[in-house]
């Protein structure tokens, strides 16, 4: 008996060491597809001179075997989990909440293609950005939809992808401006810590106003648009700004300013550059109380913005470190 259960222990061993060795000709994980970029992700896109810009996002197939066929996966808008993220992230605040981004402003295919022997495949979306107003936050949401020859994969949320669309150009970004004075006439000058600007085009910024809260409900009365004007084509790092509001309310009072950009080459990570933008700047405005009390400020001082970039990455958008 002995020597029967022993032969019975030696088959069993033998036919899971068979079966173990199979399993790996199998696919131990399902090949489903996902977005690289899942969940509320910003995406920052330059603002070229025509406000046209590729954004390249990636779409990837998972799975512990190499994928042996051709998939066109289905892409679709999905505005209904953008309204559900609005309501957990903002509540009530609905001017807070992020819109949809208009069609107007990107076309994109309807499938992403990835090859046979491939793991991803890369959906090219085309941005048009003229006229966009960022005084509000956009959202492009994508959905991987049903289709033939490939599942998307249910987990989470790694088949949607909640893209925020920010627009750069070489002056937008948030600046420290603890060097910029706000004085209301009291004779005890204050300072914001930071201050975020904004692209309106290639060549002009905006922020608000100098106490204005960038989450106040009316933020946008107090607008104030500056554009570069560069000394020369040769020599864009330095040159002359230009100050406006679109809002004739607050009686925007602002001679023009100076602006620099000055680069310097990491002492310790020698591929990583350090890119200065300095902003000289004095103007008065308004605070609007209501239609017959206004409180007088006084802007004057200096902000400054750091970006760093790799240089050896030659993809810009890839290469800023944000």
């Amino acid at each position: 008996m002995r020597k029967l259960h022993n032969f019975i222990l030696a088959l069993l061993a033998i036919s899971s060491f068979t079966s173990c060795e199979h399993e790996w000709e199998d696919e131990l994980y399902d090949q489903s597809v996902s977005f690289a970029k899942n969940g509320i992700t910003d995406i920052r896109v330059r603002y070229n001179e025509d406000g046209k810009v590729t954004y390249r996002l990636p779409v990837m197939v998972s799975g512990s075997l190499q994928n042996t066929k051709d998939m066109a996966v289905n892409i679709a808008i999905d505005p209904d989990t953008l309204a559900d993220a609005n309501v957990r992230r903002f509540s009530s605040r609905t001017d807070l909440y992020f819109l949809p981004l208009q069609e107007k402003f990107y076309e994109i295919p309807s499938t992403a293609n990835i090859k046979a022997g491939e793991s991803e495949g890369l959906l090219d979306i085309n941005f048009n950005l003229t006229g966009i107003d960022m005084t509000r936050n956009y959202i492009l949401p994508l959905t991987i939809a049903e289709g033939n020859g490939y599942k998307p994969n249910y987990r989470k949320h790694f088949r949607k992808a909640l893209l925020n669309v920010i627009p750069y150009n070489d002056y937008s970004g948030t600046y420290s401006a603890t060097n910029a004075s706000i004085d209301d006439g009291t004779g005890k000058p204050m300072t914001v810590g930071t201050r975020l600007t904004q692209v309106i085009d290639a060549n002009k910024i905006f922020f608000y106003a100098g106490l204005t809260q960038e989450e106040l409900i009316n933020r946008k009365d107090y607008m104030v648009i500056a554009e570069f004007i560069p000394q020369s084509a040769e020599n864009r790092d330095e040159g002359t700004v230009r100050f406006s509001a679109p809002n004739p309310d607050i009686e925007l009072e602002a001679p023009d300013g100076t602006y620099l950009v000055t680069r310097m080459m990491d002492e310790v990570t020698p591929y990583l550059e350090h890119i200065y933008v300095t902003i000289n700047m004095e103007y008065k405005y308004n605070d609007i109380i209501d239609s017959e009390n206004k409180i007088l400020y006084t802007v004057k001082g200096s902000m400054i913005m750091e970006r760093k970039r790799n240089i050896l990455v030659p993809d810009e958008d890839q290469a800023w470190q944000w």
